[in-house]
């Protein structure tokens, strides 16, 4: 399986994954005369340690080489002069890779390529070649911003890019008799000189932003990049590098992290001003935010009021000896505020002592501002008023600047009229509980998780319960058993979200007798979910009383209605009985006395069945109308 490297022209060594040798090819034993069979088995350290070491004549080679066939690390090519088995020294290019095809996969393929004669002629050419080192670095550095660099291994300055000497104000004479970072002007230069001075002592990369200052005192970030150039022997024979200009990067960078920051500070005022904070307080907090992450020394909120066309300072952030809720700024085209209400847009300055549009306010004259931003903070159909950022610098702002003060404006916005709708809300809900509170009714607020919330005064005089004692309380848990199931029938349509009327409900009184309610219901729904109810209950036991009377009195009324007929029959017959009798008798006088007497009781029973008939008739009528 190994044959194929045996028609390689470069030394092979096969090593299997405990790194020992599993075979060296033909040519290894032509060019360095060692044989396969002496190595095989060989632990790859000894390999070289026996027989390859003493071959190489730089110092250290071995040992690199044996490091990285040990870790297994890919080398594409290191130069090496070797002794070979003639007695003659060449130059060999090391390489080794471990292999992934079958069947060598997770072996290592380590060559030894004999390259003296690529090496002879390339040094041949380079003689021939010979060209002036400034003219190339001259072509080549100016491609690229600020340039190329190169030192002598001590770090001594060869050359630097003109266009790199123009921007530090510096010629290359300058930087070639101090150091090109020693002459040049740096911020933390002690720090950046100590990381040169440890890059050319220990010969490892130089990698590093340089904050550097022009001659008109502009600060740009260059990132200087530089290696050491080796010979054949390993040895530096001098540094090249180059300096890239970042700064439009580093702007960019800087910019993005000032605008997360912006974002994530305006999350965290929306935060507070849901947590229910005080419009003085989230003012407060507005001002110190749009300060401190837009950069300015100055923030302010004016509240307007139209009927005198001028502000009221409510908030700020920087102005000294300014007094919040008295101090007052002019509408109109007086001050920039107006100017914003009037434009219904938002407002930048860039140059106060420049500025034709209209008059700065002494608020911000006293202060020396010299430029600034506002933005309207929006109100329920009008403004409330501007929210204002200002500083004592030239400073040109930009449209993600207003995005960001336009931002707070619109929390703080927020926030005032949420307070405003909670005062109003609190307000109604005082009403409310000031009219709950008189109520003859039973009126309450029940929650499906919290039970009930609110309960008026009337229910001690209807149920014998305090308010206190029922809230918390599910109202179900005091529904009589007769009436469970019409109360559960009720709860299902309010679930619906139908309102329920004129529902009656058999309640157990604190002394455990009832009481009968009447129950008007209507759902409380909170985001599209039914989650309690609100209750009128009026007291209607006492009616319920009434009509249980009225129906035993309408009941009696039956009966004596029936009475009466029976009544009636059950005289009659006797009456016919004594009328019979009296025909019979001889005594004509006592005979019309019997029948006088006869018709004065058959004149009382017909009076009797038109009671009857008339008493059949009230009943009707009674039970018509008993609801009216």
């Amino acid at each position: 399986m190994y044959r194929c490297f045996d028609e390689l022209d470069d030394a092979v060594v096969i090593l299997a994954r405990d790194n020992t040798v599993v075979r060296l090819n033909r040519s290894f034993h032509a060019t360095f005369g060692i044989g396969d069979n002496a190595a095989c088995g060989m632990e790859i350290g000894d390999l070289i340690a026996r027989h390859l070491a003493p071959l190489i004549e730089e110092e250290g080679t071995a040992t690199r080489v044996l490091e990285a066939l040990r870790c297994r690390r890919e080398v594409a090519h290191a130069a090496c002069r070797m002794r070979t088995s003639t007695g003659g020294v060449r130059w060999f290019s090391f390489s080794c890779r471990v292999m992934s095809g079958e069947p060598y996969a997770g072996m290592v393929l380590a060559r030894f390529r004999d390259v003296t004669p690529e090496r002879d002629g390339a040094v041949t050419r380079a003689s021939r070649a010979q060209v002036r080192a400034e003219s190339v670095f001259a072509a080549v550095g100016e491609l690229a911003p600020y340039g190329i660099w190169i030192c002598e291994p001590d770090g001594a300055t060869l050359y630097v890019s003109p266009s790199f000497l123009d921007l530090v104000g510096k010629t290359l004479e300058e930087c070639r008799q101090s150091g090109w970072l020693e002459c040049i002007p740096l911020e933390d230069a002690v720090a950046v000189r100590a990381d040169w001075r440890r890059c050319l002592d220990t010969g490892c990369r130089w990698d590093r932003e340089l904050r550097v200052l022009d001659p008109d005192g502009e600060c740009h970030t260059i990132l200087s990049r530089g290696d050491p150039v080796r010979d054949g022997d390993g040895r530096i024979v001098l540094w090249a590098g180059i300096n890239l200009d970042i700064t439009a990067r580093k702007q960019a960078e800087r910019l993005t992290a000032v605008r997360a920051a912006q974002q994530a500070a305006i999350a965290d005022l929306g935060q507070f001003a849901l947590g229910g904070a005080e419009p003085p307080e989230l003012m407060n907090a507005v001002v110190r935010m749009v300060a401190e992450h837009l950069g300015v020394e100055y923030a302010k909120v004016l509240r307007y009021l139209p009927e005198g066309n001028l502000f009221i300072l409510e908030a700020a952030v920087g102005f000294g000896r300014v007094r919040i809720g008295i101090e007052k700024v002019d509408g109109g085209t007086d001050s920039q505020a107006g100017y914003t209400l009037l434009s219904r847009e938002p407002v930048i300055v860039e140059d106060f002592d420049a500025e034709t549009r209209f008059r700065g306010p002494a608020l911000l004259r006293n202060e020396g501002i010299l430029s600034g931003i506002s933005v309207i903070i929006q109100g329920d159909g009008t403004p409330y008023g501007v929210l204002g950022a200002h500083t004592r610098t030239l400073r040109r702002f930009t449209r993600d600047d207003i995005n960001f003060v336009q931002a707070a404006a619109n929390v703080l916005a927020q926030g005032i009229k949420r307070k405003a709708t909670e005062e109003a809300l609190s307000k109604s809900e005082e009403k409310f509980r000031e009219i709950a509170q008189r109520s003859f009714d039973m009126i309450y607020t029940c929650y499906h998780d919290r039970g009930i919330t609110y309960m008026s005064p009337a229910v001690t005089r209807i149920l014998g319960y305090t308010p206190a004692e029922l809230v918390g309380q599910k109202c179900r848990d005091y529904v009589s058993p007769n009436s469970l199931a019409a109360w559960k029938a009720a709860q299902t349509k309010l679930a619906r979200g139908e309102p329920i009327e004129g529902l009656e409900v058999e309640f157990r009184r604190k002394d455990g007798t009832s009481a009968f309610v009447e129950l008007n219901e209507s759902p409380i729904v909170e985001h599209g979910k039914v989650v309690g109810v609100q209750a009128a209950g009026r007291d209607i036991t006492g009616w319920k009383q009434d009509e249980r009377l009225r129906q035993q009195a309408f009941e009696q009324i039956e009966r004596n209605i029936e009475q009466f007929a029976v009544l009636g029959d059950h005289i009659r017959q006797p009456l016919q009985v004594t009328l019979g009798r009296a025909d019979l008798l001889d005594d004509a006088e006592t005979a019309a006395i019997i029948r006088e007497q006869v018709e004065r009781i058959n004149e009382h029973i017909r009076q009797l069945d038109r009671g009857w008939v008339e008493s059949r008739m009230i009943r009707k009528f009674l039970r018509r109308h008993e609801r009216d």
